[in-house]
């Protein structure tokens, strides 16, 4: 009865308190005591009797051997596989929780990698674009505006597409691209005598790939997206209204190309307006500018027509020129410089001294660059001379291993194809042109920096500037003045400046063997590239380091 098992439970926890049976005596004997108790179930007379023997026996081994644990003589075995099973639970629940944290963790991880994959991909398409900047570094690190590597360029940009160009308009790099992008085409429109277009111009076609504001008020620029629609005019002969003949043939694709004539740059400023011309030269299938039959500078009896290098151009926003050869092409791209006095010579060394006045009375027209390799092969084909091995291959890299005698052999010829004057330049002329005004060591002031002249400043350069590697254009829109390759002038060679003749002309000598080069070169040090540096060679001299500009004489 639950009674009598009650008063069971009592008696035992009061002997356990007293100290007359132990913990582990107390569990045994309590365990099927409380089990009979919660089933409710009476306990057979042999149960409830072998208890209380066993109760006995207990008592009497407490008394005998009292503080030595007891072990019952016969426990009940149904507690152990009660306690086993609950433990086996306990143990399983604890395995299916920490199995459920794994999965839960697992696909938590799994979700987060899907989500950061899902951001990186959308990400990708907004984010600054690799590819578009990787194609724009490498094009302007190659310093080649030619019509080849303008169109690949702008297929590049085209196949991105405009949302991966956009993300770079707001980076120095690329606005600096965009900025010579807009030079370049301001300096091609305005010898161009038509309307640039995207498909006669590669470089408005980039233009309008990048996004160029060609509406903008300062932009001066007026590509047409669609190619214009030309219709055949009748009555006379229609001719330019501005601009040289001569440079209007260039073709609108000329100006920024990679050739001979190629480059004009010294064109560049802000404010240049596009010259109009109509009849005389027409667009031809490839977009570029085809010649009438007559050359515009010679009429059906081969007289020369009036000279496109008028001392006018100095007052214009464009004074520069071409003189075209018997053959068509043009001739190299002349800047005009006016008359003016300049202070000759340098404290720096005894040959560049005294200091001298020099007065220039009459303008001149000078080349913008050294004579390239291009337009020295056209001398050697038309007189059947062998042209000198060059170095490097590409018709716009300055012409080098010339002599004075072969540079003076090609201002003879041009001066036979063009009936105009052409010479070396002297060497009063040849500084007074560098300076354009500057009375320092350097066009730059006192000093050189990297970007002022090609030269050994940081490390040994071994080649010349190609004519698409612009250097800053002086104030008469001279490049590579000083350093890339020494130029040949006409003086013959002095020791001093003394009796040196203040009027412009070459010194004379019957004495001197040697004629002088000046300007210094690609592997000279900055010492050597003074306004003010004059060397003495052998006129047969020829090596990698020489070239020549030339001079014309204005009607």
């Amino acid at each position: 009865m639950s009674t009598d098992i009650a008063e069971r439970l009592r008696t035992l926890a009061h002997e356990h308190q007293e100290g007359r049976l132990d913990l582990t005596a107390y569990r045994a004997l309590r365990g099927p005591l409380l089990d009979s108790l919660a089933s409710g179930v009476t306990q057979p007379a042999l149960e409830t009797t072998q208890p209380r023997v066993a109760h006995r026996q207990m008592q009497r081994d407490a008394i005998t051997r009292p503080g030595k644990p007891h072990k019952a003589t016969d426990p009940d075995p149904s507690p152990q596989p009660l306690v086993t099973s609950r433990r086996l639970h306990q143990v399983a629940v604890w395995i299916a929780a920490a199995i459920a944290v794994v999965i839960v963790a697992v696909m938590w991880v799994w979700v987060q990698h899907g989500h950061s994959e899902s951001e990186q991909s959308t990400n990708n398409t907004s984010a600054p674009p690799g590819a578009a900047r990787s194609a724009v570094e490498e094009f302007m690190d190659a310093g080649d505006w030619g019509d080849g590597r303008v169109a690949a360029l702008n297929a590049t940009l085209m196949e991105l597409g405009g949302e991966q160009i956009a993300p770079l308009a707001r980076e120095a790099g690329f606005q600096r691209f965009v900025d010579e992008l807009r030079r370049r085409l301001k300096e091609q429109q305005a010898l161009s005598p038509t309307t640039l277009t995207v498909d006669n111009s590669p470089l408005a076609a980039l233009a309008v790939t990048v996004g160029v504001d060609l509406k903008s008020p300062d932009s001066a620029l007026h590509i047409l997206v669609a190619p214009p629609v030309h219709v055949a005019e009748s009555g006379s002969e229609a001719r330019a209204s501005s601009g040289s003949t001569a440079v209007a043939r260039a073709g609108a694709g000329r100006a920024g190309g990679g050739g001979a004539n190629a480059g004009a740059a010294v064109l560049a400023g802000e404010g240049l307006q596009q010259g109009s011309a109509t009849g005389d030269a027409r667009s031809a299938p490839d977009g570029r500018v085809a010649a009438d039959a007559t050359p515009p500078h010679t009429t059906a009896d081969d007289q020369t027509t009036p000279d496109d290098c008028r001392r006018e151009r100095l007052r214009s926003r464009r004074p520069l020129c071409q003189d075209n050869l018997a053959s068509g092409a043009e001739g190299p791209l002349l800047a005009l410089v006016p008359a003016g006095a300049f202070e000759m010579g340098s404290a720096e060394a005894p040959e560049e001294q005294p200091v001298h006045h020099v007065t220039i009375g009459d303008a001149f027209a000078v080349s913008v660059y050294e004579v390239s390799q291009g337009e020295f092969k056209q001398y050697c084909e038309s007189t059947g001379r062998p042209c000198p091995t060059q170095p490097w291959s590409g018709d716009d890299y300055p012409v080098v291993n010339v002599s004075w005698d072969e540079a003076r052999g090609y201002v003879e010829w041009l001066s036979m194809v063009t009936h105009r004057h052409y010479t070396l330049p002297t060497e009063s002329q040849w500084e007074y042109a560098a300076r354009a005004g500057s009375t320092g060591l350097y066009p730059s002031g006192t000093s050189l920096s990297p970007t002022d002249a090609n030269f050994s400043m940081l490390k040994k350069q071994t080649m010349p500037a190609r004519r698409s590697q612009k250097f800053n254009a002086n104030a008469f829109r001279l490049l590579h003045t000083v350093g890339n390759v020494r130029e040949w002038v006409e003086d013959a060679w002095s020791q001093t400046y003394a009796g040196a003749p203040g009027d412009g002309t070459a010194m004379k000598s019957t004495k001197s063997t040697k004629r002088v080069a000046r300007g210094g070169s690609y592997t000279d040090g900055s010492a050597r590239l003074r306004l003010s540096m004059r060397e003495g060679l052998a006129p047969d001299t020829r090596d990698v380091t020489t070239g020549f500009r030339i001079v014309r004489e204005l009607q």
